[in-house]
């Protein structure tokens, strides 16, 4: 309910005067009880077991079928061919250029920096059958990292024989064996096709939640801060999106959209320590305002209106500020319902608005909302400071000529606006 008074009509000095519906906010005040949301980082350590690997993928239909195809038609794996692990020295491996990336020296140096020997990679090989050499496919970056460590005489290591540590001698850094990962073959363009499979079809990169969900942890159960406490910083931000009830779920969660659950985590990830009180910002009001509807348009919003407002020296909270907040979810809820609602309006806005004046629309930028929304704040004469956002999103071609997105609203929109609210 945003309506202070029903509209309606009275007669003065022989006139009819229609008065207008004041717009006003009210809170959400239901609960939302996140208990019933299956939520993978609200269980204890305690309630985590390290699964055993037991063959369930026999149990789903498709892969099944694709197992009986084969043996029914007895087509089988060659395990002579499986890869194997050996040493191998770096003068023996060969980085081929029609297969790997150009080296990528800042991505070296961030290695180096956060070098652990613990966490190396085996170096991904093809070797031709006769050959001595092997065709690096994979982990080139670590390869290079390894072989400058070696030549600039940076291992050290435990002589069993005296229990004494010792630096490892860069005399002949060339013969340094390395733990490769060997597949031998004839096929000469097989190091193509397993650096494809390798960084392409074989593989499932990580996705935003899963480093949100293991770095968040690291910190909760075992009080691993991590570099630069990044580890900290993500629980913090877990923490917060609990309370904000903005509770991040992995994609494909079957609660996924549902009241206070939330898929985008990127959006979140992007915060540093130093802007923490922005992100706070918007998940707190958009917890004050939309209780649990968790809309990625809130990031742009909110974004703004913080940024806009602390840029200049204006205050994000106290009664004043409070009152602008209140007048603009106002407008939103009644004229556009909810964000997700405005963000396909203003989709729409913007397309219509960039034919006007013959520019490919694209995405509306972040801060298009935001701007429709103070526009017609300002048509309904509200009295408070506005962003700068307000003047954007206008064009003038030519001297008194001017096209505004808020003329690309619906025309009932614009018609309620002037004849039928008021703040």
């Amino acid at each position: 309910m945003v309506a202070k008074t029903a509209q309606s009509s009275k007669l003065v000095k022989g006139k009819t005067v229609t008065q207008k519906t004041k717009l006003t906010w009210k809170p959400n005040r239901s609960k939302i009880d996140l208990s019933k949301i299956d939520d993978p980082l609200a269980k204890p350590k305690t309630s985590l077991v390290n699964m055993p690997v037991t063959g369930v993928l026999l149990d789903t239909k498709k892969y099944k079928q694709i197992i009986d195809f084969h043996l029914a038609n007895n087509l089988m794996f060659d395990l002579d061919a499986m890869p194997h692990f050996e040493k191998m020295a770096i003068e023996d491996l060969l980085v081929p250029e029609e297969v790997q990336r150009l080296l990528d020296i800042p991505h070296c140096t961030n290695i180096l920096e956060k070098f652990d020997p613990r966490l190396l990679s085996p170096i991904y090989v093809v070797r031709l059958n006769g050959s001595k050499k092997g065709l690096v496919f994979d982990s080139r970056h670590t390869l290079e990292t390894i072989a400058a460590i070696t030549k600039a005489g940076l291992w050290s290591f435990t002589n069993k024989a005296t229990g004494q540590r010792e630096v490892l001698s860069n005399k002949n850094w060339e013969k340094f064996e390395v733990n490769a990962y060997v597949i031998d073959t004839d096929d000469e363009s097989f190091a193509m096709i397993a650096a494809l499979y390798r960084n392409g079809a074989g593989s499932k990169p990580w996705g935003p939640y899963d480093y949100h969900r293991v770095e968040s942890r690291a910190f909760d159960f075992y009080g691993n801060e991590g570099p630069d406490g990044k580890y900290k910083l993500a629980s913090d931000k877990q923490k917060l999106m609990v309370d904000t009830l903005t509770v991040p779920l992995p994609k494909g969660h079957a609660q996924l959209g549902q009241l206070g659950t939330f898929g985008h985590i990127e959006a979140v990830s992007d915060y540093k320590a130093e802007s923490m009180d922005e992100l706070q910002f918007i998940l707190r009001a958009n917890h004050k305002y939309w209780n649990g509807s968790n809309d990625a348009s809130m990031f742009g919003f909110y974004g703004h209106i913080y940024r806009d407002f602390t840029s200049v020296g204006q205050p994000v909270k106290g009664k004043v500020f409070d009152a602008y907040m209140n007048e603009l979810h106002a407008i939103i809820k009644t004229m556009f319902v909810s964000m997700a609602e405005l963000k396909l309006a203003t989709t729409a806005a913007y397309k219509d608005y960039c034919q006007k004046i013959g520019k490919n629309p694209g995405s509306p930028p972040f801060n298009c909302a935001l701007s429709i929304v103070e526009k017609i704040y300002k048509k309904l004469n509200g009295k408070h400071f506005v962003t700068r956002n307000v003047n954007d999103f206008v064009y003038s071609p030519s001297a008194g000529v001017k096209i505004d997105i808020y003329d690309s609203l619906p025309l009932s929109i614009r018609h309620d606006i002037q004849n039928k609210y008021e703040l």
